[in-house]
Parts: C-alpha cells; structure tokens; sequence
C-alpha cells in the first residue's frame, strides 16, 4: 500500500510538473513573439520622418503614418495568434522628435499588452496578460 501511495504521488507532482513545463514554454513563446513585433513596430515606425523638416535638418516623424504603420503589425500579430474569446492586442506608442524642440535623440517607443484567458492551466497559478516593449532611438543623429 505504501508504494501505492508514494506512486500515486509522484504521478501527481510530475503531471503538475509537466503541465507548468508546458504552459510556461507557451509564455515564454508568447514574450519573444510580442518583443519582436514591438521592435518591428518601433523600428518601422520610426521610418516615416517628414522629408520636408529632414532637408531642414531636422527629425520629424510622420506621426499619422508611424501609427498606420504599427496598427497594421499589431492587426496582423494579432491574426497570427489565433486568438478565441474575449482576447486582445493592444498597443501604446511614444514619439519624441524635433517636432518639440528637445536636445534629445529622436525616439519610438510601443508597447504591446496581450489580454487573454489564464495562460497557465494550474490553479495557483494566473497570468492573463502579456507585456513588451520596445524603443528605436536615432542615437547618432546631431539633431536640430
């Protein structure tokens, strides 16, 4: 009866084992899949500079082009994942230019947070969202 016992609870704590082996690869899968697309995002983003203000000197960034640029990535991350339900891909972006007349370099940052179900099946265990983010900074840029 002891081995019984004793394998019965071995047999527990390795499905449990195996269950959180699983779940986490599927998070750990999901963050480098966020963080390549925020920095494809940020980096194309920051493509779409105002060539008028550039000839000036100066770096501008397209806004209304930058955001149509990011929301077809995040559209397309989105379908990608095969998400069901009451799941979602938001993103967050941050642009920092001569526009403003700041010394700084010119910069894009987005954030991308996935909202989905419980990603991990164990019962201690809840994680529904997911976070990444990504900047593309023009660091040798002299600026205006």
């Amino acid at each position: 009866m002891k081995v019984f016992i004793v394998f019965i609870g071995l047999l527990i704590l390795n499905l449990t084992f195996i269950t959180y082996q699983g779940d986490l690869h599927r998070y750990v899968q999901l963050q480098n899949y966020l963080k390549a697309v925020a920095e494809e995002c940020a980096s194309g983003a920051s493509l779409y500079y105002d060539e008028e203000a550039y000839s000036q000197g100066l770096m501008v960034i397209n806004r209304g082009e930058a955001i149509k640029y990011v929301e077809d990535r995040v559209n397309r991350a989105f379908n990608s994942l095969n998400l069901k339900g009451k799941q979602s891909l938001t993103y967050d972006i941050e642009i920092l230019d001569d526009s403003k007349d700041d010394s700084l370099s010119p910069y894009v940052i987005v954030t991308l947070r996935l909202n989905t179900n419980d990603l991990f099946r164990l019962s201690f265990l809840k994680v529904d969202s997911v976070v990444r983010s990504a900047k593309y900074e023009l660091v040798d840029y002299g600026g205006g």
